[in-house]
């Protein structure tokens, strides 16, 4: 069956650095309990300004049935939902969210492991890091980079994690406002000793670019380095202008029909997107089913995707975010 929201309560609201929140999120007990793995993300749904609004935020609980699932939000400049979670979110309120989704997982447990983590990317390294000292790695080393010391996440939870780890966690703090963005010489030597480790990148795409460009000079096999990307990014990587027919498109959202343009091998969630159409999104990437649409005409071509199965398929259902025109005249319907 198709991928359902269920509503969650917020349990705790915690502050974390100078502009983010840990939020936990109980569950009611009428729908199956959610479960997941670590370096996972929810999907959360927000009314703002009248808009429905969905945003994916990574867990950094322990997949622990029963116990509340903590996810952290950082404000993003003009960033709409994380800005008033931090703002609105009070316990006993509720959210609404998809079941949690993403591919950002451990590979191999309880290997040794390297991690850089920038900002709240610290969120699903911190999973991680926990995962992979509960599996039984030797060692484990993060390297975290914040703008400055006020603005870090997580610092109790690490250092309680680290104090546990019987020496196997390693841990570098960096503050840019003190010692600059850090230098590819730098990002360089905290793979030393750790070359034949499975390395975890996240973190601004300006982080990620750098960490992977010194993990690439000192000789990781681009197999063993994995990065969780959220968003325009993977979702442009997608895109192929020579693939597919220029299209009409109607569709339907909140009771009204909009008709635009979708250009040649152009995503149908971009089309929307690009005609300020007020479509559901969130991951982008065919993980989280937010922008899951039904097709009442035409035909698409259906990318990859996590979240539909033959079923949904059949009944019409379709990922905005990994669908192409495939006709020359297209009809959806979100619900």
């Amino acid at each position: 069956m198709a991928t359902r929201a269920q509503s969650l309560t917020i349990t705790d609201v915690a502050p974390q650095g100078s502009d983010a929140v840990l939020l936990s999120l109980g569950e009611s007990g009428e729908q199956p309990p959610l479960s997941f793995l670590p370096g996972q993300y929810l999907t959360l749904a927000a009314e703002v300004d009248g808009d429905e609004l969905w945003r994916c935020y990574s867990i950094t609980s322990e997949p622990v049935i029963g116990r509340p699932i903590s996810v952290l939000v950082r404000r993003v400049a003009g960033g709409r939902v994380s800005n008033w979670l931090c703002d609105n979110a009070r316990p006993g309120d509720p959210l609404r969210a998809l079941p949690p989704a993403g591919r950002f997982t451990l590979a191999r447990p309880g290997r040794p492991v390297l991690f850089y983590a920038g900002g709240s990317g610290i969120a699903p390294v911190f999973a991680l890091a926990r995962e992979a000292l509960a599996h039984g790695a030797s060692r484990v080393r993060l390297f975290y980079a914040n703008r400055d010391r006020a603005s870090a996440m997580l610092l109790a939870e690490l250092q309680a994690l680290q104090a546990a780890s019987a020496g196997r966690l390693e841990i570098e703090y960096w503050h840019d406002a003190e010692q600059g963005l850090p230098a590819q010489a730098g990002l360089e030597r905290q793979a030393h000793g750790l070359e034949q480790a499975d390395a975890y990148l996240c973190g601004p795409e300006p982080f990620m670019r750098a960490a992977a460009a010194a993990l690439a000079a000192c000789g990781f096999d681009a197999a063993r380095v994995h990065r969780e990307d959220f968003g325009a990014a993977v979702q442009g990587a997608r895109e192929d202008a020579a693939d597919g027919p220029a299209a009409t498109l109607a569709v339907q959202i909140k009771g009204q029909t909009h008709t635009i343009a979708v250009q040649p091998g152009e995503l149908l969630l971009t089309a929307m997107l690009r005609a300020g159409l007020p479509a559901p999104h969130a991951c982008q990437v065919g993980e989280c089913a937010s922008c899951m649409c039904r097709l009442q005409a035409g035909e698409v071509q259906r990318l990859d995707n996590s979240v539909l199965d033959e079923d949904d398929v059949a009944a019409g259902w379709l990922l905005a975010c990994s669908s192409r025109a495939a006709s020359p005249e297209l009809r959806l319907r979100f619900s």
